[in-house]
């Protein structure tokens, strides 16, 4: 026994220490991909900037192939410059109207007008852009001619570019706790931020509002850091570092789920509490077969004792059966006793991890029929160790407790493919309603267990409580002793139905078992009147 309580301690101390050791490596293992995700990118900003510089004088060209073409289809001239490029034609409001880009149709250049206008004998270039809508990477080339901008956009592309974007999205796929991977280009000397998701496209162009708001937290963030980088918190990770250019800075931002960590070690402490409410639940059966042979041998040794001829006609050798069976016996009977303690120890100890099983149950749907199996065996495990002295009678209506009861065995109907029909009637009763709930749980629990068919039904009409299903019973009188189970097959400590009529017999009330025609109906009835006042 005491070997038990000590494994049981070891693996409850060993669980604890297992999990404190799984958010240490967590943590860790988010720096890691932090930094390695930090690399790509910045291997892929570098890859990027050598694409711009070789094609800057071709981008130039083309710009001014365009402004030499403009009576013809934007279209066409896009066919004959290539897929990569895209144009934009302004009207005089800096408005870009005509556009083979989709995303850029009504955006307003007006923001960069001081800058644009000054491009009137020769194209202008922009530095690298990154584009929110795709999520890919354009230089511009623009000039402002009769009060109208023409805009080339080359989109940066290689084929080391597109190898170094899917490393990156599937170290993000590796790490679910990744949430989002986004650099931030800050323009220190214009004061300019400009944000960027490396992978998953925003679909639309950020509005002048947004663009603000992302200027404003860019250079917040970017200040911070000046101060100390990297920067590392709960929902993100972030560090600076400079741009290829040397003219601008960028910031790498992972962010964070902080939900992942939370479900992947409670998923971790439910495995582990299952694990222990396993063991016991293993100790309780021993125990439960144990006390049962025992009742028998104790029964036979008082009919050895019984026998009237049995000191005139006993021998030697009988009398040393005798004696060592009498040994035997002792030690097994403090066995027991030991065993017994130690049962009610587990007890007390384990219901913090069912309390905790209790709360994380409804987030994982997977677990919660087998976490309420397990619960219920535990509590009637409970109500058979414990005294039942301390009552909280209350006045409530039973047809009330019987709908939540059918609700909770929900996902366990579900399992077993069966279905509850219940006809209930408002029927008010005073009793203490942990006792009403466990007679209520064992009964759908042995008409789901034992039932041959798919459709259970619960009836209360005035004070007969009735639950009906499919199945025979072979022995209606032992049905209800301790530890008598008619299929072993099913599993069960044979507790359930001798509960049962120990809170019938602490409440007076009646059991009814009939079986025919392939039926089994239990009833309960209620002695006396109605307790609802109204009645």
């Amino acid at each position: 026994m005491f070997l038990i309580l000590i494994f049981s301690i070891t693996a409850v101390t060993l669980t604890s220490l297992y999990i404190n050791s799984q958010e240490k490596l967590f943590e860790t293992q988010k720096e890691l991909v932090f930094y390695k995700l930090y690399n790509l990118s910045y291997n892929l900003i570098e890859e990027i900037f050598k694409e711009y510089n070789n094609n800057i004088e071709n981008l130039k060209k083309a710009n001014t192939y365009v402004v030499n073409h403009l009576n013809e289809n934007i279209y066409d001239l896009q066919k004959k410059l290539g897929k990569n490029y895209h144009i934009f034609i302004t009207d005089t409001n800096f408005t870009i109207k005509q556009t083979t880009f989709k995303y850029d149709k009504n955006f307003s250049l007006a923001f960069a007008k001081d800058i644009i206008t000054k491009h009137t004998n020769y194209p202008g270039t922009s530095l690298p852009i990154c584009e929110p809508a795709t999520s890919e990477f354009f230089m511009y080339s623009d000039r402002f001619i009769n009060n109208r901008v023409i805009q080339v956009g080359y989109i940066i592309l290689s084929p080391k570019i597109k190898a170094l974007k899917e490393e990156i999205k599937k170290l993000k796929e590796k790490n679910p706790f990744i949430k989002n991977i986004s650099l931030i280009i800050i323009h220190p000397k214009s004061r300019y931020a400009q944000k960027c998701n490396i992978i998953k496209p925003l679909g639309k162009k950020y509005t002048l509002n947004e663009m603000i708001e992302i200027r404003k937290n860019g250079f917040k963030l970017y200040k911070k850091l000046l101060k100390q980088n990297p920067i590392f918190t709960k929902n993100g990770m972030y560090i600076l570092g400079k741009t290829p250019s040397g003219v601008n800075e960028m910031i790498f931002a992972l962010t964070i789920d902080p939900q992942v960590i939370h479900k992947k070690i409670q998923k971790i402490i439910i495995i582990a509490f299952s694990f222990l409410i396993a063991v016991t639940v293993l100790l309780i059966t021993l125990f439960i077969y144990i006390n049962r042979y025992l009742k028998n041998i104790n029964n036979f040794a008082k009919n050895i004792k019984e026998e009237k001829t049995y000191h005139k006609n006993i021998d030697s050798e009988m009398d040393e059966v005798v004696n060592a069976y009498n040994k035997t016996l002792k030690k097994l009977q403090d066995s027991v006793k030991s065993k017994e303690d130690f049962l009610h120890y587990a007890a007390h100890e384990l219901a913090t991890p069912i309390n905790i099983l209790t709360l994380y149950m409804d987030e994982y749907e997977e677990l919660r029929p087998s976490i309420k199996k397990l619960l219920s065996s535990y509590k009637n495990i409970s109500y058979f160790l414990q005294s039942r002295q301390n009552d909280n009678k209350e006045t409530f209506n039973l047809a009330e407790l019987i709908k939540d009861r059918i609700e909770y065995f929900r996902d366990i109907l579900n399992i077993e493919n069966k279905t509850i029909k219940a006809n209930l009637k408002p029927f008010y009763i005073k009793a203490d309603k942990n006792d009403i709930e466990t007679l209520i749980d064992n009964n759908i629990k042995n008409a789901i267990k034992y039932s041959t068919g798919n459709e259970i039904l619960i009836t209360l009409k005035d004070n007969i409580l009735s639950f009906e299903n499919e199945g025979i019973i072979k022995d209606k009188q032992k049905v209800f002793d301790k530890f008598y189970r008619e299929e072993d097959i099913k599993g069960g400590f044979g507790i359930g139905l001798s509960i049962i009529k120990s809170i019938a017999q602490k409440y007076d009330i009646s059991i009814n078992l009939t079986t025919q025609n392939n039926k089994v109906k239990f009833e309960y009835i209620f002695k006396g009147k109605n307790e609802n006042s109204g009645n």
